[in-house]
Parts: C-alpha cells; structure tokens; sequence
C-alpha cells in the first residue's frame, strides 16, 4: 500500500513537472494592448536625378495598437512619423519642414521566452514639405504632399515594470515612397525616403 502511493506521488510530480515545462511563456502583451514612444531617427533621401544619397537626423515618434494572435505572435496598427529640417536638401537658415508618416499593419514575433520580438509591416505612406514663408513673410512655396507604399521592418525587447506597463525598446527601419516634393527654387522628382530609428516606448495593456 505504502508502495502504492509513492509511486502515485511520484507520478504526479512528474506530471507537473512536464505540465510546467510545456506551459508557453507568459507574454506582457496580452488581450489589447497599447504602445507609444518616441526617438531620434536618420534619414537617407534618394530621388531621380540625385547624384548622391542626401542624409539628415530628425525626431520619431509612433504609435501602436493591437491584440493577440497566439503565444509567439501579435498583430497591430502603428502609426509612425517623422519630422526633419526639410530632409537636408534645404538650407539650414531656412523654415522649411518636412515630414514623414506612415501607417501600417505590422506583425511581432517572439521567438524566445524573453521580451525580444522581430516586427514586420507594410502600409500606406505619406510626405508633406511646407515652406510657409521667408524672413520677409513672402511665401516661398506651397505645401508639397506625396504619398505611396511605407515598409518597416526591425526588433524590439519588453521590459515589464508592472503587471499592466512596460519599457519596450526598439530598432526599426522605415522605407517610403514618397513621390515628387516641391523645394524653394527647385522640384525633386521620385522621393524615397529610409528612416532609421531608435525608441524608447511605453507599452500598457
């Protein structure tokens, strides 16, 4: 009898043993969740007729919702943007902006137990350039938009701090087709923008 019911235990241990290996990882993002965030981000410009590649650093800022898929996969809605001192092609004594923006769906992936995730998207993109006015308050242009395909593509890690936030870091890259943009004096046909960014976000759920 006594036998009996060690062997019983025993099995029992060994079930739960091999119930809490299998048992998936806990994710942070579960059910809805949101993230925003913000970094500084790099821009490389090539057009038609560009000789070089024009380079210029800017500020990010994005934001992501979405739900769950499985364990390893969420699915969301991100809202990226981002605003540079009219891309470098502008002189820096000039007003002019220029700003970029993309929304897409996007897709992370976790491999592992950990927070790391790789992201995937596609969606539509957006560019605006404005140059309101000069230092006399003549206009100078008028407002250029193009829009086209944005993909990105990059990784991330979540660090949770509490049951319903966490710290998420991230690395991205951001590809746009932007179209034609109206510059002061000139037009820059085929615009195609690559951002590089890195974040900081906040992420709740």
């Amino acid at each position: 009898m006594t036998r009996a019911l060690c062997l019983a235990a025993l099995a029992l241990l060994s079930g739960g043993a091999a119930l809490a290996q299998q048992a998936p990882p806990k994710r942070h993002r579960s059910g809805l969740w949101g993230e925003l965030g913000s970094g500084p981000g790099y821009v490389r410009i090539g057009c038609s007729g560009c000789e070089d590649v024009v380079g210029a650093s800017g500020t990010t800022g994005y934001l992501r919702v979405g739900g769950v898929i499985s364990q390893k996969v969420v699915i969301g809605v991100e809202f990226f943007s981002f605003l540079d001192k009219a891309f470098g092609f502008a002189p820096e004594d000039s007003n002019a902006v220029a700003e970029t923006a993309t929304a897409a769906v996007v897709v992370l992936w976790y491999p592992g137990r950990r927070g790391l995730f790789f992201k995937g998207g596609v969606g539509a993109a957006f560019g605006e350039f404005s140059v309101p006015f000069d230092s006399a308050g003549v206009a100078l242009a008028d407002t250029s938009t193009g829009g086209g395909i944005g993909l990105t593509f990059g990784l991330g890690w979540d660090l949770p701090i509490s049951r319903k936030f966490a710290i998420t870091a991230n690395a991205a890259a951001f590809i746009t087709a932007l179209g034609d943009v109206a510059l002061p004096g000139r037009r820059v046909d085929d615009v195609i923008a690559t951002i590089y960014q890195a974040s900081i976000g906040f992420t709740f759920r």
